[in-house]
């Protein structure tokens, strides 16, 4: 089965956890991305996802323009070794309900595996590259 690393999006989007969710959701727009890592100092200490922050300002819990980074970001708990399978990185989405996977190379984050990057694998499996 196939590594991550050839699927992986190696562009990371990251954010201070200082800043205001607003601007959290304006880099996701203006990079095409859902979701950023947010980053203190060199470090990545968490994520934000576009659902994440969609079910709290639906719930009424969160006001972009008012909320820090920190308070709406999920810490990071699950990562995936950029030489890992295909199978290793669904399993862990699968089983943790998660769609964004953060990379790593030598316990570094190099990168992002996200479903959309399984849609990609999975086309190409069966051959559908026009997409």
């Amino acid at each position: 089965m196939s590594e991550v690393s050839k699927y992986m999006s190696t562009q990371i989007f990251s954010i201070s956890p200082d800043r205001f969710a607003y601007e959290a959701v304006d880099q996701m727009y203006e990079n095409k991305v859902s979701a950023i890592l947010v980053k203190e100092g060199e470090k990545y200490i968490g994520i934000i996802t576009k659902t994440d922050w969609m079910f709290l300002v639906l719930k009424g819990e969160c006001d972009p323009k008012a909320m820090k980074v920190s308070i709406v970001m999920t810490k990071i708990s699950n990562t995936i070794d950029e030489n890992q399978t295909i199978s290793e990185v669904c399993n862990i989405i699968e089983t943790k309900k998660i769609r964004h996977v953060p990379v790593t190379r030598n316990g570094e984050i190099v990168g992002m595996f996200s479903v959309k990057d399984l849609e990609k694998y999975y086309l190409q499996l069966h051959k559908k590259t026009d997409f």
